[in-house]
């Protein structure tokens, strides 16, 4: 299974000329899933995916999942998964119509964290649902995808997942005083989701292309423990990015083996 994670940059300053160029470069690759942020779903493009999860997250954006062969249907949180009905369109998850197949989940966190998110944009975030028992690398924050990892955790346990998307999270940005970052990613690993980069790449691998930026990994894609150790071959795909401007983010592209 080749899958693909990319934020398609349909979020700020959008361009319909430019998401088009977009789409007809996902729509070009051999990928089976693609999981996809920052993506307003064209009708037009959609006919050659079989399975197509989309939430909406501002305006006419947010995050899909798309499946070639289809077999998958939108799964909802009920009140149990309080914060991801709260955070809504931050995360499409996409639930295997048929056993064994594996869940799969595209996720955009915003790069502010939910309390600051809060009191910019008084009151849709009033009463936020409770912190307790949720791996926090902040004591004074709380990231979307710190809430949507430990809500999802007991949903996928058990079962095959890949979860993947733009977590505006890099080790980059850590420094000797601050390691945020690092104890993100060190509560996902603790929660079961494994890296899927590490075994193909020592150190993060550029994601992120804007002029004036440091060159940050914002994007990952994380799996079940079995998933990961499948995965034959990751790379980042810098095409759409260099050759199409189609995005300011570069796709991952994983092969999973048998």
């Amino acid at each position: 299974m080749k899958l693909i994670c990319w934020n398609m940059a349909a979020a700020y300053g959008y361009s319909r000329e430019r998401h088009e160029r977009a789409w007809r470069w996902l729509n070009d690759q051999d990928a089976d899933v693609a999981l996809v942020q920052e993506v307003v779903p064209l009708e037009e493009h959609l006919s050659s995916w079989g399975s197509v999860i989309f939430k909406g997250k501002y305006k006419k954006h947010g995050c899909a999942v798309l499946v070639r062969e289809g077999g998958y249907r939108a799964w909802s949180p009920s009140a149990d998964q309080p914060w991801l009905q709260r955070i809504g369109g931050a995360v499409a998850v996409a639930q295997p119509t048929d056993w064994g197949r594996p869940w799969l989940v595209s996720i955009h966190s915003d790069a502010m964290g939910v309390y600051e998110i809060g009191r910019k944009y008084h009151p849709w975030y009033d009463a936020m649902p409770s912190t307790d028992g949720i791996p926090r690398c902040s004591e004074t924050e709380i990231w979307e995808i710190e809430a949507a990892a430990h809500e999802l955790h007991p949903i996928l346990s058990g079962s095959p997942f890949l979860c993947g998307g733009d977590l505006n999270s890099a080790l980059l940005f850590d420094s000797p005083g601050s390691q945020e970052n690092a104890r993100l990613f060190s509560n996902l690993a603790d929660q079961g989701y494994v890296d899927t980069r590490p075994r193909h790449w020592a150190d993060e691998v550029q994601t992120f292309f804007r002029e004036g930026r440091r060159q940050f990994q914002l994007d990952h894609v994380f799996a079940d423990a079995k998933t990961e150790s499948h995965v034959i071959s990751w790379r980042v795909l810098r095409e759409p990015v260099e050759s199409h401007d189609a995005s300011d983010h570069a796709p991952i592209e994983i092969v999973i083996g048998q």
